[in-house]
Parts: C-alpha cells; structure tokens; sequence
C-alpha cells in the first residue's frame, strides 16, 4: 500500500493600501492625538487586517483550484489530483489573524506556491441583503512563509508568529498608552482568537522551509 505524502503551507494574506486608503492615513498622521498610534502602527494593522467573513475554507480552497487551472492548465490540474482536486484543501483559516494552513501533495506543492503568488484579489461576497452595499473585491496578497510535511510544524510556527505579533502590539501598548489591539479587532477583545485546536499529522517525514 502507498501512502500519500502531502505539504502544509501557513501562509498569510495581506492587504496592501490602497489610494484612496493611502491619503486617508497621512491625513490621520498629520493630526494624531497623543496616545494614538503612529502611522507605522497604522499602516502594520491595515496591512495584517482581518479577512472579511465571506472568505471561508471552500473558498479559499476553489479559489487556489481556479488559480491552478488559469495557470497551468490540464496539466496543473492532473497534477493536483484530477478536476476534483480532492488532495488540495484548507486545513485551517483564521479570519482575524489572516493566517490559513493549506495542504496539498509533496509532488505539486510548488504549483500550488506559484498559484498563491499569483492570486491578487478577494472575490466579492454573494450572499448581500436588501439595502446593503455592495462588497468589491478586496486587493491581497498571499505570502507562504512556510512549508512543512508535518501539520504539527507549521502549527507550531503559526503559534510561534503570533505570540511575536501579540508581543510587539503590547509593546507599543506599554510605550504609548493605548492597546493597539483595538484597532485590530474593533468593538471586541481579543480574546477568543487563538490558534485553537488544529489536527495534526502523524506523518514522520519533515522537510520545512521558509518564505
């Protein structure tokens, strides 16, 4: 029997400014209170801001299929386990962090990276009530900052880059008087956005690399 080997890359999705998003900060710069946070602060948090909640698991999962297949064709797709695709999947998401772990074959990983750099937007979201405005699609970028055969350490490294975030936020905290945190997760703590449980694979073959 042949045991199928996969990769797991933690990657975050950034959003980078915008124009319009550009001069609205430099205006705040230009009349910053004090206690507020600094433009650097600003411009970290809007980066590395929350993913909307339309963003889940399938389709962030679709989203890598149809990369996939606008890049590298049949081909692509054979690769990654037929039109299914079956062996791609998100294996975790977190909205708040921006942080997701995907897992596909150790084979095609690369096309799965390659197809990641090339995604550049958020599709809108298609579930909208009566009177709400419209969601545009929202620029992104998907940086992998890790790859791995175990789910166990890309979990640890997720663990490990979010305790440095949360270290640096209350930092600034402690310097200038002000949990930097709410800006992050506006109207409520940040409790209750952690890692929590993520399966993990006992899967004895490792080979990590950073992005």
């Amino acid at each position: 029997m042949v045991r199928l080997k996969h990769r797991y890359l933690l990657v975050n999705i950034l959003y980078p400014p915008t124009p319009s998003s550009n001069t609205l900060l430099s205006a705040k710069t230009l009349t910053q209170a004090k206690g507020e946070p600094d433009a650097e602060t600003q411009f970290h948090l809007q980066v590395c801001r929350p993913t909307p909640d339309h963003i889940n698991a399938q389709v962030l999962a679709r989203m890598i299929r149809e990369a996939v297949s606008e890049m590298f064709g049949d081909w692509g797709m054979g690769e990654l386990g037929g039109a299914g695709a079956g062996s791609v999947s998100v294996k975790y998401l977190s909205p708040a962090t921006s942080t997701t772990i995907i897992r596909c074959p150790r084979a095609s990983y690369r096309l799965v990276w390659a197809a990641l750099t090339y995604i550049s937007c958020l599709p809108e979201s298609k579930d909208r009530k009566p009177g709400v405005k419209k969601v545009q699609s929202l620029d992104c970028v998907f940086r992998v900052v890790r790859v791995s055969g175990t789910m166990k350490k890309v979990e640890q490294e997720a663990v490990r880059r979010a305790r440095l975030e949360v270290a640096r936020l209350s930092r600034e905290w402690e310097e200038k008087g002000k949990d930097v945190l709410q800006e992050m997760f506006p109207g409520g703590t940040s409790e209750g956005h952690g890692m929590g449980v993520i399966e993990s694979d006992d899967d004895d073959e490792d080979e990590d690399s950073d992005g």
